[in-house]
C-alpha cells in the first residue's frame, strides 16, 4: 500500500536514483544488482526491508578497481561491513584534514567511520571491485532535520566521538560485562579485522551451543553482536523492535518469522500461512518487524555465524528501544521477557526442522527437552 506522504528520506533517496531492493531480506548482497551513483563516485543500490520500519538505513556500495569513492561527513551513525575486496579509509575532522587517519581492510572487515568526520574509502586492488555494506541512522536523522546541509555539511566537531589519537583504529581485546543474565561478551573497538572469524564466546541462554559477543563502535547508538550456533541446530524464537538488520556471513538456513499477536504456537493454532520464511547463505540480509517473533535454523554443514546490526548499544540505549523490550530477548517470556524456550514452542517448528535437515543431509543435534503435556 502506497504511503499518505512520502518522508523526507523516502524522497532523498528517490533522488539519489538508485535502484531499492524491497521486501523481508536479500538473498545475496554480493549479487545484488547496481546502478551509478554520481554523489559517491561509485555503484550502489538502497535497500528497504519491512523490518526497518524507519529506525535504520541500508545500502550497498562497489568501488572500482583502484578507484576512491568521493569524501562524505554526516551527522548520523554508520557501520560499514566489507563485503569483497581489500582497500583503506581515510579519516579526519575539519581541523585535522592535513593528516588523515588511514587504515586497512579486507573482505570481512566491520568498522564505524566517528559521527559527522570526514571519510573516504579506497581500492587498492587495480583488478577487482571492492563492495561493501552500509547500515545508517539515516532514517531518522534525516526525517528529523529534513535539511541537507544540515546533515551533510555541518562544521560542527564531535570531539567526544573521534579526536584523531593514533590508535583509535586499533583492534581491542574483548571483555566480560555483568548484565542480568550473567556475563556478556562485549568487544569495545571501532574495527573488526575479520567478523566471520573472530571468537565468540558461550551465551547459553539464546540456544543450545549458541555462542555470541556484542560489539561497541566509535560512540554509536546503532551497535549490534555477533551469534554463532552449531550444525544441526536452532536459536530460541524471541522478539524486539524493528529496525534491526541480520547478516549472515557463514553457512546457509532459514529463518521464521511472525507477528507475536499470532501467539507462540502458529502451526498449532492454524496461522502457519502468516509465517514468513526466510531462506538466506552467506551473504544474506534480513529484519524482522517490531514485534515479530523470528527464530533462526542453521541447515549448512558448518557453524552458522551472524552479524546484528542495529540500535541500542550497551553504552548508549536509546529509550524507545529499551522500553519496548521490557527484559530483553535473552528472558523468557514467563520471566517478563520476549522468548519462547524450547519446551514452549510449536512442536511443528522442530518437525519442520528435522525435514529441512535430512534433505540437506545434515544430523538434528539439538539436546532433547520435556515439553509440557497438553
Amino acid at each position: 500500500m502506497k504511503k499518505y506522504r512520502e518522508s523526507a528520506y523516502d524522497l532523498w533517496i528517490e533522488k539519489e536514483g538508485l535502484p531499492v531492493v524491497r521486501g523481508h531480506g536479500v538473498t545475496d548482497i554480493g549479487q545484488l544488482d547496481l546502478g551509478p551513483w554520481s554523489r559517491l563516485g561509485c555503484s550502489g543500490a538502497y535497500i528497504q526491508l519491512q523490518g526497518m520500519e524507519g529506525f535504520t538505513g541500508m545500502y550497498v556500495g562497489e568501488i572500482p578497481p583502484g578507484g576512491s569513492l568521493q569524501p562524505e561527513r554526516h551527522i548520523y551513525d554508520e557501520l560499514i561491513y566489507i563485503v569483497s575486496g581489500r582497500g583503506t579509509t581515510e579519516i579526519w575532522n575539519v581541523d585535522n584534514q592535513s593528516t588523515p587517519h588511514v587504515f586497512e581492510w579486507q573482505a570481512g572487515a566491520l568498522f564505524a567511520p566517528p559521527l559527522n568526520t570526514w571519510h573516504r574509502f579506497n581500492n587498492l586492488s587495480g583488478a577487482e571491485p571492492a563492495r561493501f555494506l552500509a547500515v545508517t541512522t539515516a532514517p531518522m536523522i534525516v526525517d528529523m532535520y529534513h535539511n541537507f546541509d544540515f546533515v551533510f555539511d555541518c562544521d560542527f566537531v564531535f570531539r567526544d566521538r573521534f579526536d584523531a589519537r593514533p590508535d583509535y583504529f586499533n583492534v581491542r581485546d574483548i571483555e566480560a560485562r555483568d548484565s542480568p543474565w550473567g556475563k556478556t561478551w562485549v568487544w569495545e573497538t571501532n574495527l573488526i579485522p575479520d567478523v566471520r572469524g573472530k571468537d565468540v564466546d558461550p551465551i547459553e541462554a539464546k540456544g543450545a551451543g549458541f555462542r555470541g559477543a556484542a560489539y561497541e563502535m566509535s560512540g554509536n547508538v546503532l551497535g549490534g553482536h555477533l551469534a554463532e550456533w552449531p550444525v544441526g541446530r536452532y536459536q530460541k524464537a524471541h522478539y524486539h523492535m524493528g529496525g534491526a538488520i541480520l547478516l549472515i556471513v557463514r553457512s546457509r538456513g532459514y529463518t521464521i518469522m511472525w507477528p507475536r499477536e499470532l501467539g507462540t504456537h502458529p502451526y498449532r493454532d492454524g496461522h502457519g500461512d502468516a509465517v514468513v520464511k526466510v531462506d538466506w547463505q552467506e551473504g544474506s540480509v534480513f529484519s524482522p518487524p517490531t514485534g515479530w517473533f523470528h527464530q533462526h535454523f542453521n541447515t549448512g554443514d558448518v557453524p552458522a555465524r551472524q552479524v546484528a546490526l542495529r540500535l541500542g548499544s550497551r553504552n548508549y540505549e536509546v529509550q524507545f528501544n529499551d522500553g519496548y523490550a521490557g527484559t530483553g530477548p535473552l528472558v523468557s517470556l514467563q520471566g517478563g521477557g520476549t522468548m519462547i524456550e524450547y519446551e514452549d514452542e510449536d512442536p511443528e517448528i522442530q518437525e519442520m526442522f528435522r525435514r529441512d535437515l535430512d534433505a540437506s543431509g545434515v544430523s538434528f543435534s539439538m539436546p532433547e527437552v520435556a515439553r509440557p503435556a497438553r
